[in-house]
């Protein structure tokens, strides 16, 4: 199965994204009388990632500059600079080029950067100078886009040319030299989930569940946070399991969350709550999610 998204929706998607890091993650709601036999929630976690991961991203892009183009580029970003490099084939041939950005501090549904670099094709460099935005389009994909102006030469004269890049991004997040990413709770050490002995496939197993959701959760999370680290810091979180329903080799769960955020420009807390659900396939080794509904 995969998640359900439409063209339309993109933007509402990345509200919700935002929303989701804004709560930092998956958390549970005081009070909840829905979980459990009880009430209870079935599974409880509290966590915080005080500071941002850092963020890897590969991409396929098409457009200008070296007009007319497409290539492969890559990204490095840590919190609010970042710096890419890409190279592209085009109407006028090979081009290189890296680019500087800076994403300022301002709280917005889609992160958006100020870039300035230069490109090199055919003998001659073109510097240029953009203002771009990652659209979310789940917890790695992002749509990115690029619109500016680059000084480039035609007949032998410098002239003012319009660089526009869009393309696909597949994006990884990781640790930071002293980052933390901590979960508290009766349940850190399930949590973790770690083990030394190898895999043996097996029939699905409940008994995992509640460890691969909070891998799941972690892993939504570290790519939210690495994504909108430029305008909010200090994430708390909780989130709890209020429901499994496990069919076969399918299961689904039924999640509350809530947490808060500190916005980097003026300091102010903000906070989110809501529901979610999703689904999760078993593959023999663990349960890996396949939907995301809130």
């Amino acid at each position: 199965m995969r998640a359900r998204r439409t063209w339309p929706s993109l933007l509402a998607t990345a509200a919700a994204v935002l929303a989701l890091v804004l709560a930092a993650g998956l958390a549970v709601a005081e009070g909840d009388a829905e979980g459990g036999a009880d009430g209870a929630a079935l599974h409880e976690i509290e966590g915080a990632v005080e500071r941002s991961p850092a963020s890897l991203s590969v991409s396929l892009h098409g457009g200008l500059p070296a007009y007319r183009s497409a290539g492969l580029g890559v990204a490095l970003r840590a919190e609010q600079f970042g710096v890419a490099l890409r190279g592209a084939w085009g109407s006028v041939g090979v081009a290189f080029g890296a680019q500087a950005r800076w994403y300022p501090p301002l709280p917005s549904p889609l992160p958006f950067y100020l870039g300035i670099g230069a490109d090199t094709y055919v003998g001659s460099v073109t510097p240029h100078a953009v203002v771009g935005a990652h659209v979310p389009l789940g917890a790695h994909w992002r749509l990115d886009l690029e619109g500016g102006a680059a000084r480039a030469s035609l007949a032998g004269t410098s002239v003012w040319a319009p660089h526009v890049s869009v393309g696909f991004s597949y994006s990884l997040a990781f640790d930071l030299p002293e980052g933390r990413d901590e979960a508290d709770g009766p349940s850190r050490l399930e949590a973790r989930g770690t083990s030394a002995s190898a895999c043996v496939p097996g029939d699905p197993d409940p008994e995992v569940l509640a460890r691969d959701v909070d891998a799941a959760v972690r892993a939504f999370v570290r790519e939210g946070v690495a994504l909108y680290g430029n305008a909010y810091r200090d994430l708390r979180y909780r989130y709890a399991i209020l429901e499994e329903r496990i069919d076969g080799d399918v299961a689904e769960v039924r999640i509350r969350y809530s947490g808060s955020a500190r916005a980097r420009l003026a300091g102010e807390l903000v906070e989110a709550a809501g529901t979610a659900e999703a689904t999760f396939r078993w593959t023999g080794c663990r349960w890996r999610q396949t939907d995301l509904r809130y």
